[in-house]
């Protein structure tokens, strides 16, 4: 199934550019020795084979911005092409089933106050492609960065609600009340959720803005929301807790919060697939039950780079191959000066993965 065009592109290039492309042979490391480049006298460039790599652009910029540096925030890109794959990949009837629109912005969703309805109306209005995400899906995933370089995940349950019978004739009994009938579309949020991993104020109240947007958002295409929809829990005397419950970052780790939006998603994909391979309906464990209690990011961010790469490759016909480029120095123009290359190695310690039952935070302990 070919996957779906982007909207949006990526923003500027950390560094070079696509046009001009030089096509070119390069050592490839396998199994650990460095191989001369093939005789070949068929210049690439030439070759009617091999697609121009500008095809493949925003995955491999996706697959770039992954590698570059560890604990650098995601882009919108970065979160939706990995998203996009897991949805895609499903089988076909959950698939059909399950709507991932386009990664909410900070232009929206924190935005000012006062600026706030008049941005809406520029950015969602008569944007087809977006709703029919939520119109078209019983379940829909929402990522979204809520301020600069930071994401939380809306998860929605949509419902068929009554609208008027399109087949009813006015003319022919003016007195008559137009009957109901069901709608062919998704047009009901029946549960809803906004979820964050950090705790305490910040946290919540990031997640009430952009329940707030949101809210705004679907009042201003017409989709109605269950007032009593929202899916939380008390966990203290002032504090309320969006559910499903996820693991807690670690103290300094904003920077992972693209990747655990889409660890997030890969689990509630996986309810919704469990639904359909057991022919069961909507069940209420899927808000209520919590994730997994060991997240490691550096797994999760090996997982996105993995499929960015292959999905470059699909770009590319399979006229490519992963290779592997020996380096020790990183720059990346104009955001920060060179670093070496062995800052991407992950901890060797937990500090980055949450170990269950530590704490109170116990995801299977309810707190009344």
């Amino acid at each position: 199934m070919a996957r779906a065009k982007f909207r949006k592109t990526r923003r500027g290039p950390d560094q070079g550019e696509t046009d001009n492309v030089e096509f070119g042979r390069a050592s490839i490391l396998v199994n650990g020795m460095i191989e001369p480049k093939p005789p070949n006298k068929t210049r690439l460039e030439r070759s009617n084979a091999v697609p121009n790599p500008s095809v493949a652009e925003n995955d491999l910029y996706a697959l770039n911005s992954l590698q570059l540096h560890r604990g650098r925030p995601l882009e919108q890109l970065t979160v939706q092409i990995p998203i996009d794959y897991l949805r895609d990949n499903l089988p076909p009837g959950a698939r059909n089933n399950t709507g991932i629109p386009y990664c909410g912005t900070p232009y929206i969703f924190d935005s000012p106050e006062e600026d706030a309805d008049r941005r809406i109306r520029k950015y969602y209005r008569k944007w087809k492609e977006f709703w029919d995400k939520f119109r078209t899906s019983e379940y829909a995933f929402w990522p979204i960065e809520a301020e600069n370089g930071y994401f939380v995940t809306a998860i929605f349950r949509m419902q068929k609600g009554q609208v008027d019978d399109p087949n009813f004739d006015p003319d022919a009994n003016p007195n008559a009340e137009i009957p109901q009938v069901q709608s062919p579309l998704f047009n009901i949020v029946d549960g809803w959720s906004v979820v964050d991993a950090q705790r305490g104020d910040p946290a919540r109240r990031r997640v009430n803005r952009v329940k707030d947007r949101i809210e705004r958002i679907f009042a201003a295409e017409g989709i109605a929301i269950d007032p009593l929809g929202y899916k939380d829990q008390r966990v203290g005397e002032d504090e309320r807790r969006s559910l499903p419950w996820v693991p807690p970052p670690s103290d300094g780790d904003d920077w992972s919060s693209g990747i655990r939006s889409f660890a997030l998603v890969r689990q509630l994909l996986q309810r919704v697939l469990d639904f359909y391979c057991s022919e069961r309906g909507y069940q209420d464990s899927f808000f209520d039950d919590p994730t997994c209690g060991w997240l490691n990011v550096d797994q999760v961010r090996h997982e996105m780079m993995s499929i960015c790469a292959v999905n470059a490759l699909e770009d590319m016909d399979w006229n490519a191959r992963l290779a592997i480029e020996c380096i020790e120095n990183i720059h990346i123009e104009g955001v920060i000066g060179p670093f070496k290359a062995d800052v991407l190695e992950p901890d060797d310690t937990d500090k980055h993965a949450y170990v269950p039952a530590s704490d109170v935070n116990n995801p299977l302990r309810r707190v009344p």
